[in-house]
């Protein structure tokens, strides 16, 4: 098969790193793999060679005609008038550019058999699109519909169309949508995403993390979705009640940063909890980590989860809405815990104290690229 995988950058973030591990997967399972990307601004992914890579500067494209740069001109100033319009006529715009330089790249190539665009703001360079080659993966449980204008980019985006949805908690979510808007589509389907676990181990062997102490490790944007005040919480209380000895590490930073800073601060917790900040490579940290603990309140997939997992290290989460239970099921369901801080502090104990071997590879078998590139071909070809 031929597949190409579109994105809108490659820029470091959840979305692009799997998109470049799509392609990987494809590849891997001896398929054509091409991955197509419009933003060329901060990028920081790159698939390994054998990925065709190819740049859609879909915007410079068309303001290289005359009529481009009188359109470009005119959905800007149309913009003003109407706020938050833009993307409609991006798409209107855009759309037939991209058409034509993906109907030149298969002038050389050959035809693709599937087209895999993923996410909201790269489907709405490509809306108007009707192809019935075209799946758009659908990533996040925020879609809103909150207002008029929310509801037509939903429709223009959405309508007569394949959605896949990486997770069973995503397609809830659409089909709440889709039922909401009464809008007509092709077919939704839920296929997750791959997990590249040779390259998570590889960079979990990277260095050793400079620690003395057993810890629990946090990955994530501090951020309210990401809900580490109940975790810090949590963790005060298994200190103070459950005899726990082990430090807490946070890697990650946002605008939760300072509050979280007060509260380890009136909790008298600056000795027993690190904040890291970002790091590029926090795989080490998870692989040596006694516990990775999780508190989102609501998760596309929880694709940490699957790399904390990826890495031989238990999980405890919070049972979110979206893709948590996809991950945290058959044996790993006994670690899951409602939003209370008690019960998560006996869930984080339970599982430090518990003998009982974790069959990882068995954990990740669904979210292993063979598995999702035969889900694709299943769904979607087959016929």
């Amino acid at each position: 098969m031929r597949i190409a995988i579109v994105v809108r950058s490659l820029k470091i973030g959840g979305m692009e790193r799997v998109a470049v591990n799509l392609a990987e997967s494809f590849l891997e399972n001896e398929h054509e793999a091409h991955l197509i990307y419009f933003k060329n601004k901060n990028k920081a992914f790159s698939p390994n060679k054998g990925v065709k890579l190819h740049h859609f500067d879909l915007e410079k494209g068309l303001q290289l005609t005359i009529i481009g740069i009188f359109l470009h001109i005119f959905s800007k100033w149309f913009n003003i008038l109407f706020r938050r319009t833009y993307f409609f006529w991006q798409g209107l715009f855009l759309a037939p550019v991209f058409k034509y330089k993906l109907w030149r790249l298969e002038r050389t190539y050959g035809k693709f058999d599937l087209i895999i665009i993923r996410g909201h703001g790269t489907f709405e360079f490509t809306w108007p699109l009707r192809d019935k080659r075209i799946i758009q993966m659908i990533e996040s449980m925020f879609i809103q519909t909150s207002n008029k204008l929310a509801r037509f980019n939903i429709k223009c985006l959405y309508t007569n169309k394949h959605l896949a949805c990486v997770s069973s908690g995503v397609e809830e979510e659409v089909h709440k949508v889709l039922n909401k808007l009464n809008i007509k589509t092709r077919s939704v389907n839920v296929i997750t995403n791959p997990i590249d676990i040779n390259s998570i181990k590889k960079n979990s062997k990277e260095f050793i993390p400079d620690i003395n102490e057993k810890y629990i490790v946090n990955v994530g944007r501090l951020e309210h979705n990401k809900n580490q005040p109940l975790l810090i919480d949590a963790y005060h209380y298994a200190k103070n009640h459950l005899n726990l000895k082990h430090k807490l590490v946070l890697i990650g930073d946002g605008n939760y940063r300072k509050r979280i800073e007060e509260q380890i601060k009136d909790l008298n917790l600056e000795s027993d909890i690190i904040l890291l900040g970002f790091l590029s490579n926090p795989y080490p940290w998870l692989k040596y980590a006694d516990l990775f603990a999780f508190t989102s309140h609501a998760e596309g997939l929880g694709y940490v989860l699957l790399e904390a997992l990826a890495c031989e290290t238990k999980v405890v989460s919070t049972n979110g809405r979206g893709g948590i239970k996809d991950v945290m099921k058959d044996e790993l369901s006994i670690y899951l815990s409602n939003f209370d801080k008690v019960e998560f502090a006996q869930k984080m104990m339970l599982a430090l104290n518990d003998d009982k071997k974790i069959n990882f590879e068995a954990a990740l078998e669904d979210f292993s690229p063979k598995s999702i590139v035969n889900k694709y071909i299943r769904t979607y070809l087959s016929k």
